[in-house]
């Protein structure tokens, strides 16, 4: 688009990219045709750097899903980011932040739910 006279404005937002990366594909493109301009996603690739393996996710899931804290020998009732830090510490020695632990959860599609509100023994004053 830019070659064609498109502003960079434009082509910035028809191509969804910054300014900043039209300009340095033009620039690639300039010196060494399709073959140097970069398409590839940048970053580090998906899933690297995590701490726990594969498997080590698969269980915990499976665990959280299938069965309540009191079950795995926890004296929680309730299965919170910080009982499930506990778990992954008590089995694989594995200290995991709670706030890594929430991104774990909504990682693995488990979100937060509001407790179920405990009816009230509420008198009336007459």
């Amino acid at each position: 688009m830019r070659l064609e006279g498109t502003s960079l404005k434009a082509t910035a937002a028809q191509c969804e990219m910054s300014r900043t990366t039209v300009i340095a594909a033009v620039k690639a493109f300039e010196a060494g045709g399709w073959k140097a301009v970069d398409v590839d996603r940048g970053g580090r690739p998906v899933g690297s750097g995590r701490t726990l393996t594969a498997e080590q996710k698969r269980e915990v899931q499976r665990l959280i899903r299938d069965r309540t804290p009191d079950q795995l020998k926890m004296v929680y009732a309730l299965c919170t980011r910080q009982v499930v830090a506990e778990l992954i510490r008590d089995r694989y020695g594995i200290e995991l932040a709670v706030r890594t632990m929430g991104l774990y959860l909504g990682r693995w599609g488990f979100t937060p739910q509001k407790p179920m509100k405990k009816p009230t023994n509420s008198r009336r004053r007459r």
